[in-house]
């Protein structure tokens, strides 16, 4: 019998579009051939859709990476690429049209089954602030946030935001990942700048009140039934976690098992579980946590297509759960198809 045809999709048009090949990369690399074939598509930053062999070129440092010369521009026609049906795809497109739920959606057109969240829940973890707002609603602890938008012009001050939120803040774009965009500010020079800053990304920004504390996070997999890893911490080599401490420096420490007490994990755990079922979501996210310094956990924010090299946490904390890399990969592509089926179901034709 053929194997199932796997696309993978990485690279695509939005800021991370480097960290993406990196998780590409690292997924072809490991994907279990024994199981499937693969179909790599690098999509540009124009959005073109290009297929070959190798998909990704890397001329010798972790960091100067980029899809490979000569690659045949494809496209994904009736669940078909360059004359292949496929059977699953595994995006791995981090941030702006691959993780806001655009991706999805085009997807679920097709008729294609896919790896992780669907398009509300995706677009719902993507965008900070309406995603705090649910949260609030429902009663789960979440940082206080302003919401200063681009049309708007009319906007609190350092002075206004201090007051609710206490005099350090971060100022992030509402719907962007791998803090792209994200200032942390102790003053109104910084607040002024910062608010500049990232508008260039998104027409509405969030400020929150920094929680003084542990970074936290964990991952979770499945569908019908749920795995929560230990969690794991990180420790930032700057400020605070940045998208230069994520990707540039490699200063930065993670622990994929945290110093927390049974008890302690065993809450983060069922808050993450609470928060995953909440939004929607599928398959798998990373989700990250504050700790402060009296024992209360804060729901920072949810990443439905986190970091997918075999050294990121998300892979990481699973493989400390009992599923290595591999495994992962299989079956991530399995609850995909699997949830592809129940949709067809609930929605017959």
């Amino acid at each position: 019998m053929s194997k199932p045809i796997i696309a993978l999709l990485c690279g695509g048009q939005s800021s991370e579009h480097e960290v993406s090949l990196r998780s590409g990369l690292s997924v072809m690399q490991h994907l279990p051939r024994d199981h499937y074939d693969l179909v790599a598509v690098g999509i540009s930053k124009e959005g073109r859709w290009l297929m070959g062999d190798p998909l990704i070129h890397n001329p010798g440092s972790h960091y100067e990476i980029r899809l490979a010369d000569g690659l045949k521009e494809v496209s994904l026609q009736g669940g078909c690429l360059a004359g292949k049906k496929i059977d699953c795809v595994f995006s791995v497109l981090h941030g702006t049209f691959g993780e806001d739920g655009a991706m999805q959606g085009f997807l679920e057109m097709q008729g294609v089954p896919y790896v992780g969240s669907p398009p509300g829940g995706s677009h719902l973890a993507m965008d900070k602030d309406v995603m705090k707002r649910m949260l609030k609603t429902a009663g789960l602890p979440t940082v206080d946030h302003l919401t200063l938008y681009q049309l708007e012009p009319q906007r609190p001050s350092y002075a206004q935001a201090a007051a609710q939120l206490g005099p350090v803040m971060f100022v992030k774009p509402s719907s962007q990942g791998s803090s792209v965009g994200i200032s942390k500010v102790k003053s109104a020079d910084d607040y002024a700048k910062a608010v500049e800053a990232a508008f260039q990304f998104d027409d509405k920004v969030i400020v929150e009140g920094a929680i003084k504390g542990r970074e936290l996070e964990l991952s979770i997999l499945g569908d019908e039934e749920l795995i929560a890893s230990w969690p794991g911490e990180v420790f930032p080599d700057g400020e605070f976690y940045s998208y230069e401490s994520k990707y540039v420096t490699n200063g930065t420490r993670l622990e994929v098992k945290a110093n927390l007490s049974q008890a302690q994990a065993l809450e983060m755990q069922t808050l993450a579980k609470r928060i995953f079922r909440l939004l929607g979501l599928s398959g798998f996210a990373r989700m990250d946590f504050f700790l402060d310094e009296q024992g209360k956990f804060w729901f920072n924010e949810p990443n439905t297509l986190p970091g997918f090299t075999s050294i990121s946490m998300y892979p990481k904390m699973m493989d400390a759960a009992g599923v290595p890399y591999p495994e992962l990969i299989h079956r991530l592509i399995q609850l995909g198809i699997k949830r592809a089926e129940r949709n067809r179901r609930l929605r017959p034709a």
